[in-house]
């Protein structure tokens, strides 16, 4: 019933509906409490996961629209400022942590709030003895973390779309960025192919991917400043987001570790999108958080590769042992013990 529902989208009255088909008579209310207990007996999980989130060494970061249909607006500080201000909107932030051991951890919240505010409250939670993290995210600033110092990585996918808008009125101005683009995927694509350590993938990046990032760039600035492009155009707008982001973009080609992209965790938010077209809202923030828990454990346990229904199964059988010990039951710790 909980993969269904926050994996596969299907709603508790339409699961409600098929069980009657079935012959068993079961009310989309009673499937909500099932779901509720595999929530509770996983959240132990749950909670360790945002205790390793907050000492990573790379974090991508985006949210999505949702709703909640009790939610009132809320009085919320302005961030990194002491004025407050009214929020009203709701989304589910999502977050994918990569912690010092290698391991993927999925995290989502919804509520009133962006993913910085997110972010931030799982820094809140970082051992000072690390390292300033990597965050991945696009060029907005409602989802820059304000709580520690970080190493600004920006997305190169969210850049290339900015021209891709445009192609239809500046082809062949486009035609020679997105060439220019489709070589740095290729190439990176060959990095993950050779299996290449982080630091021999980043000087292949300098080699290979610094003078395309620096020739993007030259000729961004010299159609500004010829006129061949004016800068309030459409054109010269994505030319001057990725001149004023440079540093952000370019970020794969000097920091160790950092990404080229925010892909990684869009694709993980489309979990949350399915479920939204499906089922379109939440009532309660109870029931946003439940699912949270448990769309979080089911995309980090996919990320791991392990039979999630299994694993939830055992989550359940072992409660009390999951309550006592919840580091052994990590889903990658669940893999070493079943393979």
């Amino acid at each position: 019933m909980a993969i269904y529902k926050y994996f596969a989208g299907l709603p508790f009255y339409r699961q409600s509906s098929i069980q009657k088909l079935l012959g068993v008579k079961i009310s989309a209310s009673t499937v909500f409490d099932q779901v509720e207990l595999v929530c509770n007996d996983i959240q132990p999980v749950f909670q360790t996961l945002i205790k390793l989130a907050a000492n990573g060494v790379h974090y991508y970061i985006d949210d999505t629209t949702h709703r909640i249909l009790d939610a009132k607006p809320i009085e919320k500080p302005v961030r990194n400022s002491d004025k407050m201000r009214t929020q009203t909107g709701v989304y589910t932030s999502g977050v994918i942590a990569t912690t010092q051991d290698a391991h993927s951890i999925v995290l989502f919240e919804t509520n009133i709030g962006h993913a910085g505010e997110f972010i931030d409250s799982i820094l809140d939670k970082r051992a000072k003895a690390y390292a300033e993290p990597i965050i991945m995210s696009d060029g907005l600033t409602s989802n820059r973390p304000s709580r520690c110092d970080t190493i600004e990585a920006l997305c190169n996918s969210h850049a290339r779309r900015l021209f891709i808008d445009v192609i239809s009125h500046f082809p062949i101005e486009v035609e020679h960025v997105l060439n220019c683009y489709a070589k740095i995927w290729v190439n990176d694509e060959h990095c993950k192919t050779e299996a290449l350590t982080s630091v021999k993938r980043l000087g292949y990046h300098q080699t290979h991917f610094q003078p395309i990032m620096e020739e993007i760039k030259s000729w961004g600035e010299e159609r500004i400043d010829s006129g061949d492009v004016e800068e309030n155009s459409s054109l010269g707008t994505a030319i001057k987001y990725f001149i004023k982001h440079y540093e952000g973009l370019s970020c794969f080609c000097r920091i160790e570790g950092a990404q080229i992209d925010n892909n990684s965790i869009e694709g993980m938010l489309k979990i949350v999108v399915r479920d939204r077209r499906n089922a379109m809202f939440h009532k309660t923030l109870l029931g946003a958080t439940i699912g949270d828990v448990i769309t979080s454990t089911i995309a980090t346990a996919s990320k791991s590769g392990i039979n999630v229904f299994d694993y939830f199964t055992l989550l359940q059988r072992e409660s009390e042992q999951v309550k006592a010990n919840p580091e052994n039951y990590l889903p990658w710790n669940y893999l070493e013990n079943n393979q």
